[in-house]
């Protein structure tokens, strides 16, 4: 019998393959680099379809506010950052973690190999 582990989890956001919890919800790549730009710009969305937009994924890329709304209706927070608080090993040439940050780094880099990938 399999246990709730093994199954697949969906993007509360867009219903695509989540990868992990993302700014406080379980996302996908997709929706968690979504929201980390949307939320380091200014610009204010606007939906012109008040706000009816369905987001899924494969019309996620259609309307910004309603994605963002959603992001926001799913528990994703501004105030939290998600990037590792040290650079993954494929920059530690960049420079070594601090002291301080050093736990928080070693357990970041062992929670797996596809939460560091570089996406191009």
């Amino acid at each position: 019998m399999a246990n709730g582990e093994d199954e697949p989890r969906n993007c509360a956001v867009c219903g695509d393959r989540a990868t992990g919890y993302h700014f406080h919800a379980l996302t996908c790549e997709g929706c968690k680099g979504f929201f980390r730009r949307t939320v380091t710009k200014s610009t204010v969305l606007m939906c012109p379809f008040a706000g009816s937009c369905e987001v899924n994924k494969a019309q996620r890329r259609h309307c910004p506010a309603c994605r963002l709304q959603k992001c926001l209706d799913a528990g994703m927070k501004k105030d939290t950052s998600s990037a590792p608080v040290c650079p993954p090993p494929a920059f530690a040439h960049l420079g070594p973690c601090t002291t301080s940050a050093h736990a928080l780094c070693r357990d970041q880099h062992f929670h797996g190999e596809a939460s560091h990938q570089v996406h191009q």
